[in-house]
């Protein structure tokens, strides 16, 4: 095992060991130890799991559209693809148990489901992502399993063709499951009525935009990693930076087009929510604009993509102003207190209904009508330790299972 393996392995060890023991002390405290609040239910947690699950969405997506339109140059990071959808939605998952104060009832969800929630509906929808990209990633390296790994491996005649041929007939499903998986993720946030932020038929096909851009960079980083700089891969690597603009670009217009309507129509509360997110954080909302647009014009430079270093640099300034995002997706929705009345009769005054924020503090109101939110410490540790999980995922398969390399038909 090379040096550098050896440095991953121990760097997202010891973080994983870090936000499991922190999981474990605010499960025990509580979710006092949050800066989430009754006025500010959905944070760092939330935000992390539309992340993760943008990042599965895309790199499936990827993998299926090499099969599907023949992408031949993109084929030998077909599997890696595959692997960081799996690494990605199995962080997803333990990425809102955190914010569940009592994870174990979950099967409470498994005896009585509701139907009628999308929730859910995503529940299922992510296991049944998580075996379909493991199945995927299976028939992809089942040519390649051979040594030790022959005992895990399908008794076929010929496993090139039979990998072949059921990664072509799966590749529908797979791009149709990648899709499905942040349609869904988007109807929970869509779906909340008291949200005037969410409440939009835009949101769906976005999140799918930023799902492709944010896991085709993934799959990109994990790919120069890999193989690092090769002139045969040159190709490959312009059709993913093709991409991750295409996607971008969709992304931008379809947020963009959200903005000017609510504006446009000048609702009080639409105008409200949209001050919250250009004025109050317009720092945030500047860097999930211009970072990954920065990004993308440095992928699409050839001088650029002569460097593996600048083109990693690249993709992780998109990941990182895709979470911003990510993370954008709270403030709008829930800084201001939804609830609001007309004083004394005052038929053009609104004022917001004072909430109890849950927690009582002499130096602060017990009462708040805006909670600004900024995740605490045990927050940051935790999410820090699912990102490290995912990455070790992806380390660990590399190192033990032939993820690298393409199998000839």
């Amino acid at each position: 095992m090379s040096n550098s393996k050896k440095i991953g392995f121990l760097v997202t060890g010891l973080l994983m060991i870090a936000g499991f023991v922190a999981w474990i002390y605010q499960y025990k405290e509580g979710l006092v130890l949050t800066n989430m609040r009754n006025s500010y239910s959905w944070g760092l947690y939330v935000s992390g799991l539309a992340f993760f699950v943008g990042n599965a969405a895309g790199g499936l997506v990827l993998s299926s559209l090499i099969y599907l339109f023949g992408v031949k140059s993109l084929k030998p990071f077909a599997k890696i693809g595959a692997l960081t959808a799996f690494a990605n939605v199995t962080a997803a998952m333990i990425s809102i148990l955190p914010d569940i104060g009592q994870p174990i009832r979950l099967y409470h969800m498994l005896l009585h489901p509701n139907l009628n929630s999308p929730l859910v509906w995503d529940v299922i929808v992510l296991n049944l992502y998580a075996a379909l990209s493991l199945i995927y990633l299976y028939i992809l390296m089942l040519p390649d399993l051979k040594g030790p790994l022959a005992k895990i491996a399908l008794k076929v005649d010929q496993p090139k063709e039979f990998s072949e041929k059921w990664a072509k007939r799966l590749a529908p499903f797979s791009l149709v499951a990648a899709m499905g998986i942040h349609v869904i993720t988007a109807w929970i946030f869509a779906t909340q009525g008291g949200r005037d932020w969410w409440n939009s038929a835009v949101l769906a096909p976005d999140f799918i935009a930023v799902a492709v851009a944010s896991g085709t960079a993934v799959v990109f980083i994990v790919s120069l990693l890999t193989y690092g700089f090769k002139n045969e891969h040159q190709q490959a690597y312009r059709s993913m930076a093709i991409i991750i603009a295409t996607a971008y670009f969709v992304h931008i217009f379809l947020m963009y087009n959200d903005f000017i309507i609510h504006y446009w129509y000048g609702a009080h509360e639409a105008l409200e929510t949209l001050s919250i997110t250009f004025i109050d954080y317009g720092l945030a909302h500047a860097f999930e604009v211009l970072a990954p647009l920065a990004a993308v014009i440095l992928l699409l430079n050839k001088k650029i993509r002569q460097s593996s270093g600048a083109m990693i640099s690249s993709c992780i300034l998109l990941i990182l102003g895709v979470f911003a995002h990510r993370f954008l997706l709270m403030p709008a929705a829930f800084d201001k207190i939804q609830l609001s009345m007309n004083p004394l009769g005052l038929q053009h005054n609104y004022w917001s209904v004072p909430i109890s924020s849950g927690q009582y503090d002499p130096f602060i109101d017990t009462f708040v009508t805006k909670w600004h939110y900024f995740p605490s410490a045990i927050e940051i540790t935790i999410f820090l330790g699912v990102i490290a999980f995912m990455c070790f995922v992806v380390l660990f398969a590399m190192d033990r299972f032939p993820i690298a390399g393409e199998a000839e038909a």
